[in-house]
């Protein structure tokens, strides 16, 4: 299974991004791919929805959405069935046992994201910064745009 990072959410929700015809494709060719099951093969980690909102509200955005508009959207995809990944009890100790390997703090969302990736045993990440995620050979990490 693969996560959605945040940033594949905002180009698709923010209609002047120059990604935002490839990232909306891209979601909804994901959200209508399952498996067997009928399990979709992605997933959102609850930090990327909380992520999403503060960015996609942001007024540095070139057309910021009203937090009630952000908010349904993250309702939606709720709604969908998608499976939502929360922080495990080892979260901390995951989190403190890559950021150690660390040089700078800048990266700290970024390792916070993948010790729940690595606590819910995923194994791949869907996003635009693949070179964020480069030092966790757990993931695989792909650009799909």
């Amino acid at each position: 299974m693969f996560a959605i990072d945040t940033n594949i959410l905002v180009y698709a929700h923010n209609k002047d991004s120059s990604y935002n015809k490839k990232a909306s494709a891209f979601l909804e060719k994901a959200m209508n791919e399952r498996n067997d099951e009928g399990i979709l093969s992605i997933c959102i980690p609850t930090q990327v929805l909380m992520e999403f909102i503060n960015v996609i509200t942001r007024q540095n955005v070139e057309k910021p959405l009203s937090l009630s508009n952000a908010i349904e959207i993250v309702k939606e995809y709720i709604k969908t069935g998608i499976t939502i990944i929360n922080h495990r009890e080892t979260q901390i100790q995951t989190f403190l046992d890559l950021l150690s390997s660390m040089t700078t703090r800048k990266k700290v969302f970024d390792v916070a994201l993948a010790a729940t990736l690595k606590d819910n045993n995923i194994k791949g990440l869907y996003t635009v910064n693949v070179t964020d995620f480069k030092d966790y050979d757990f993931l695989e990490v792909k650009n799909p745009l």
